[in-house]
């Protein structure tokens, strides 16, 4: 079977306690499917700023297949119309899936 690389990305507003506690909820999310995070990319950056370096580190990283996993895709994108459209679009092109804990179908 191909084995899924899972880049799991945690962003906190405020505190590294934040992103540490939903490290755990990930980790329990590809456990119970039989996975596991192979990289995790934290930073404390708000969400409505598209100018994050781990999240563009992890863009970077991937490769067409990967997926980017995130608690909620709220984690991902507080951002404006036209830079959520970048970063999708961005996501297109690297083909890399993304898949939220708490929207488990996206």
């Amino acid at each position: 079977p191909m084995s899924v690389f899972i880049r799991a990305y945690l962003r906190a507003s405020t505190d590294g306690q934040d992103a540490q506690r939903t490290r755990a909820s990930l980790d329990q999310f590809v456990s119970e499917r039989g996975l596991a995070v192979c990289t995790y990319y934290a930073e404390n950056e708000s969400g409505a700023r598209l100018d994050r370096p781990m999240l563009f580190r992890l863009m970077d990283d991937s490769q067409p297949g990967d997926i980017l996993l995130v608690e909620d895709v709220d984690r991902l994108s507080r951002l404006t119309a036209g830079d959520w459209e970048k970063l999708k679009s961005l996501m297109r092109e690297r083909q890399v899936r993304m898949v939220a804990v708490n929207v488990p179908t996206t």
